[in-house]
């Protein structure tokens, strides 16, 4: 008598390109994925925020992402999902973000890894002081100082407002257009 063999069919969920086959012929396949499947949809980048940035970020933001394998190539991306919960990295919670690319790029290979941003809010015609130039009194309230017209330093209570990624941020009350901000003061 011969032996009964079985047939055993997989069905992938999705279009694509088999990279990994964990299972040999007789075998039964083990507990997790009998293959690896990357699919035909366009990659996407996964990165992690700190919490402090997360209400910063909305679906469909705009990004863009320079690949290390592709220097001076910055790529267009838009936020397409912010995880509700958070995840520990290092022992500090991070939100995990999903970006996809506007556009395809077939020569990007899976585990690339390089440096993303997302533009979350644009103002134009601002007044803008170097972060360093923006002090807390006793009571955490912030100012800056100011040297007037006669050399004396003003010190001038500030409202912040958006920060710019050279590190200059927006003052949307105290100061004015033409103010001298003092950023180092020697003593």
């Amino acid at each position: 008598r011969g032996q009964r063999s079985e047939l055993m069919q997989f069905v992938a969920p999705v279009a694509g390109t088999v990279t990994q086959v964990h299972v040999k012929a007789g075998e039964y396949p083990p507990a997790g994925a009998a293959v690896q499947l990357l699919g035909d949809s366009p990659f996407r980048v996964e990165m992690f925020v700190s919490e402090i940035d997360v209400p910063k970020l909305a679906l469909t933001q705009s990004g863009s992402i320079e690949l290390d394998a592709f220097r001076g190539t910055d790529m267009q991306l838009h936020v397409s999902e912010v995880e509700s919960t958070p995840t520990l990295k290092d022992g500090v919670s991070k939100y995990g973000v999903k970006l996809d690319f506007r556009f395809r790029h077939d020569e990007l290979k899976v585990g690339m890894t390089g440096d993303a941003e997302v533009t979350t809010g644009i103002r134009t015609a601002v007044i803008r002081v170097p972060r360093r130039s923006v002090l807390d009194d006793e009571n955490g309230v912030p100012y800056v100082r100011i040297l007037t017209a006669d050399k004396n330093v003003d010190k001038r209570v500030v409202t912040i407002g958006m920060e710019g990624e050279s590190g200059d941020v927006e003052v949307l009350t105290g100061v004015s257009e033409g103010d001298v901000v003092i950023v180092l003061e020697k003593k």
